[in-house]
């Protein structure tokens, strides 16, 4: 009998400030507002706060309130539960007095004091509101006191915090607070305790990993007073920052509608523990654009992505069934069509990716196997004709060749990392990803145009899938990365072309590449970008911009990678029980959460080398969700295909 799955770890009980300033925690509003900072709750990166407000869903992203200190005075002395680092120091250590931290349900610190008083503390975001709401539980007697320091930048570049212009509140029942102004509104409020007016200023704290990062690193916050409230054996205060509200009325029933719709996004309780949990954190990357939805590519600092949101889509909302929400995000980007090309960077208005729109078809496609929905394939058929018709053309940035493949201009494919104005995998020609997603796209289009009782010409697929022949590279046993200028590097791209549910790979072909991944680019926590045996490869993913970018597609193991290998080596086998097994256990790290930055989710990517160190962002989308998918359906088996060659 298979032994039930653990719960993932969520709750920790840091020994020293080294082992608790590397695990983060994050909560997300439906809007593309966050609150994050480490376990500790010490910051260690400009992005971190308690209130970070989209400001023009889901972009626009600004700093607000970077933390709250706390404190407790008893009659044996004063306990400060914050943390911050400083030149040269650590002050306070309010790390010495955590007991513990969990983040299921919601993120919750519990700080026990030397004489037996504790104090809880839970955070938590309104959804569908720029409002965080920090809530006490606290056990003993004494003066709690509880320190705002605030800001209002962009959330992705430390600065000297502006001036910022106090404003009454108006009495709005029980409570009391602070209105500031500076660029925008913020409220800070409190539903006990009383409000004490008192400017200061907090000089030159420091962000490590922002040092680390070789980006700008210290500040200064600004605090216009304190909260205080007199504990007598057992107390409660909620302390509300919000751009929408003034008042702190009715916490108490919010923190428990808050944790009903975490408890409900983790879905049907007969599933895998650690799949329930990935299902809360797949919701965070779940934002409103305008009246539609939209994803964004991860947290802290990407805005929404066409080539991560239609990757990651049907792990985040097929595989739990979010049908609505999965239907909202294609209508969006298929809104935001441009020249037959969807947006790589929907918040910057950019269009510079040739593969974005390739994607789409996959993920349409998908959508349709998992919900039976027609009318959307009806609905978007006359856009999919667009890209069809561009990509066989010519498009900005590609044409179409004389054999039916798609060359690209350098830098349009997922590999798109610059330094200075070079890039450093042009990847310029013909791609071997990007061909098999056109010759995936154009067979999609078939079984769309069957289902839909319209004519369709499939000559263009015969013509791409005989052309795609020249990949192949008897000398190594897999796919040239690029033809016509042929570059037999061993990178992870061929793995995309080989998992495609339409591939122009035959069957001897896929079990070629799944045999060189696996001997090359396979790491616990996903694939490499370049096999450590080239001369180009990179191993660690360290540094300044222009260190990490360098590294970034030359070595640097992704996550999300995992997911197409997975679905290729079934393709390669016979998904037998024995084959799934062996995939479970290829995917348990990142399913269990295993050497991840954030908690309860999956980062950007990890060192090449060992110990496969994580980096970049602390949650990624498109790494939950092409986890979520493979297993979902290369390991579980759940999603059963209609139409697939």
């Amino acid at each position: 009998m298979r032994t039930r799955p653990q719960d993932p770890k969520l709750q920790f009980t840091p020994k020293s400030r080294d082992e608790g300033i590397v695990r983060e925690w994050l909560v997300t509003n439906g809007l593309g507002g966050y609150g994050s900072s480490t376990i500790l709750g010490s910051n260690t990166r400009s992005y971190h706060g308690l209130l970070v407000a989209a400001t023009d869903p889901p972009t626009e992203r600004t700093l607000l309130l970077s933390s709250l200190d706390e404190d407790l005075t008893t009659e044996s002395g004063r306990y400060e539960l914050a943390t911050h680092q400083y030149p040269g120091t650590t002050y306070p250590e309010g790390f010495r007095h955590l007991a513990e931290f969990r983040s299921d349900p919601i993120p919750t610190f519990i700080y026990r004091t030397g004489d037996g008083a504790v104090v809880e503390k839970k955070v938590f975001m309104i959804f569908g509101e720029n409002t965080t709401v920090v809530r006490y539980e606290i056990e003993g007697d004494g003066l709690f006191r509880v320190v705002p320091l605030v800001n209002c930048r962009s959330f992705h570049v430390a600065s000297a915090a502006p001036r910022m212009e106090q404003m009454d509140l108006p009495p709005e029942g029980e409570g009391c607070g602070v209105r500031l102004r500076s660029g925008c509104d913020l409220f800070l409020v409190s539903d006990r305790g009383r409000y004490v007016p008192k400017e200061l200023w907090y000089r030159n704290l420091e962000y490590e990993e922002e040092r680390r990062r070789g980006l700008a690193w210290r500040e200064d916050a600004f605090s216009p007073g304190r909260f205080e409230l007199s504990v007598e054996g057992h107390q409660t205060l909620s302390i509300v920052a919000s751009m929408d509200r003034s008042s702190a009325a009715r916490t108490d029933e919010l923190l428990i509608r808050e944790v009903g719709r975490v408890e409900r996004l983790k879905g049907d309780g007969r599933r895998d523990p650690r799949f329930r949990h990935l299902s809360v954190a797949a919701d965070q990357f779940l934002v409103e654009r305008g009246a539609g939805k939209s994803i964004i590519a991860g947290y802290h600092w990407f805005n929404d992505w066409g080539r991560d949101a239609m990757i990651s889509l049907p792990g985040l909302l097929l595989t739990t069934r979010r049908f609505g929400e999965a239907r909202a995000v294609l209508a969006t980007f298929a809104g935001a069509m441009k020249d037959g090309l969807l947006p790589n960077d929907f918040g910057a208005h950019c269009y510079n990716t040739i593969d974005a729109a390739l994607w789409f078809f996959w993920a349409l496609h998908r959508y349709w196997e998992y919900s039976g929905d027609a009318g959307l394939v009806r609905e978007l058929f006359p856009a999919l004709l667009t890209i069809v018709d561009r990509y066989s053309k010519e498009t900005p940035g590609s044409f179409s060749d004389a054999d039916g493949l798609i060359a690209s201009e350098p830098g349009l494919t997922w590999m798109d990392a610059k330094v200075g104005s070079e890039f450093v995998t042009p990847r310029a020609g013909k791609a071997c990803e990007i061909n098999a997603l056109w010759y995936n796209a154009l067979s999609v289009m078939e079984a769309f145009s069957e289902e839909l009782g319209e004519d369709w010409d499939g000559g263009l697929a015969e013509k791409v899938e005989e052309s795609y022949h020249k990949f192949w590279n008897p000398e190594t046993g897999c796919l040239y990365d690029l033809i016509d200028r042929k570059d037999p590097a061993i990178r992870p791209n061929q793995v995309i072309a080989a998992s495609l549910p339409f591939t122009p790979l035959d069957a001897g072909e896929v079990r070629g590449i799944v045999g060189v991944a696996t001997e090359e680019l396979l790491t616990p926590y996903g694939l490499r970008t370049l096999s450590p045996e080239d001369p180009a490869y990179i191993g660690r993913y360290e540094g300044g911009p222009t260190e990490r970018d360098g590294a970034y597609h030359q070595g640097t193991v992704w996550p999300w990678l995992m997911g197409p290998y997975l679905t290729a080596r079934m393709k390669a086998g016979r998904r037998s029980k024995r084959e799934r097994d062996e995939a479970r256990e290829i995917l348990k790290p990142l399913l269990g959460l295993d050497g991840q930055i954030g908690v309860g989710t999956i980062c950007e990517v990890f060192d090449g080398d060992e110990p496969h160190r994580p980096g970049g962002c602390i949650s990624q989308a498109w790494s939950v969700g092409e986890t979520m998918r493979a297993w979902s359906e290369d390991v579980m088996a759940g999603a059963r295909k209609r139409k697939e060659q």
